[in-house]
């Protein structure tokens, strides 16, 4: 028969194995972890593909997309941390109560993009990656059916101003300033009217499709009154 082993040899053994188990479970987690991560980041990488590709917004595509990647990454470390522990759990709570933007995000559709990143990296962090995968295939699906659907097309803001002669421009004839902006124009909306003595001057905001549709709104503007002044803003490029 086999002599049984001392209880120092017995403890000692024991504790080895212990050792042994920890680390094979901690390598296999961080492994895992890992991979998430990885999937996270290609993922974020064809998130910001396809955002650059299909937004219409007026700000910075590349400064808004550039975040993603890390933004997701972010996420999935967090959520892996925090589903560990409930102490941790209630810690990040606390401290993401004191977290503040430093400046507003105007675009929703930049905010949209912002919120599948996190749900991509929420859903990695929570090990569920056929879940993140799914997210971004119906979205991608959805963004690219109105994307084809309607076009890039965004319509513009414009402030013009019309600036002439009052007697001649600022009457109640068909010649008069407001009645040709209607017929060329068609729909547009009142900001200002203004006489001061012999000179008139009218604002008014209209809704075109591009610069171009603008150019030659001015240009049949211009046959139409001779003599008169012109400018334009884009009121969106001033927010």
């Amino acid at each position: 028969m086999n002599p049984e082993p001392a209880p120092a040899a017995w403890s000692e053994l024991t504790w080895k194995e212990l050792q042994s188990s920890i680390s094979i479970a901690e390598n296999t987690s961080v492994l895992t972890i890992a991979v998430y991560l990885l999937i996270g980041g290609l993922l974020a990488l064809y998130i910001r593909f396809l955002y650059r590709r299909c937004n219409s917004s007026l700000s910075d595509a590349d400064s808004v997309a550039r975040i993603f990647p890390a933004l997701t990454m972010v996420t999935i470390g967090v959520i892996a941390v925090v589903k560990s522990s409930l102490a941790l759990s209630l810690g990040l709570v606390g401290a993401l109560s004191i977290v503040r933007f430093r400046a507003a995000i105007k675009e929703p559709e930049e905010l949209v993009y912002l919120f599948l990143c996190i749900g991509v990296g929420l859903a990695l962090g929570a090990s569920q990656p056929l879940l993140a995968v799914a997210l971004v295939v119906v979205v991608t699906v959805f963004v690219l059916g109105v994307h084809f659907t309607t076009g890039n097309k965004r319509r513009q803001s414009l402030l013009l101003t019309i600036t002439g002669d009052s007697q001649q421009h600022f009457n109640e004839e068909e010649t008069s300033v407001l009645s040709v902006v209607d017929e060329l124009a068609g729909r547009y909306t009142l900001q200002r009217f203004d006489i001061e003595e012999n000179r008139g001057q009218v604002r008014i905001v209209l809704n075109r499709h591009s610069g171009k549709d603008t150019s030659a709104l001015i240009a049949r503007l211009r046959e139409r009154l001779p003599g008169c002044e012109f400018s334009y803003v884009n009121l969106e490029s001033t927010l």
